[in-house]
């Protein structure tokens, strides 16, 4: 997927992530990481494979 709107994390416990929700990615850097604000309203830079903040999870990527 060329340029996602939305990253939704996968089934899992995380810290101010929440499960299955949609988080509008701020900025694209390039085809891996993106930048989005989680629950709290905090910053974070992320990874769509194996990201630190989803335990090594993938995010799920979508337009709409």
């Amino acid at each position: 997927m060329k340029n996602p709107k939305f990253a939704i994390a996968p089934k899992g416990e995380y810290t101010d992530i929440t499960h299955n929700k949609k988080y509008e990615i701020l900025k694209r850097d390039d085809s891996e990481y993106f930048y989005i604000f989680d629950d709290t309203g905090y910053k974070l830079f992320c990874s769509t494979i194996m990201c630190a903040h989803l335990n090594g999870k993938n995010w799920i990527l979508r337009n709409k």
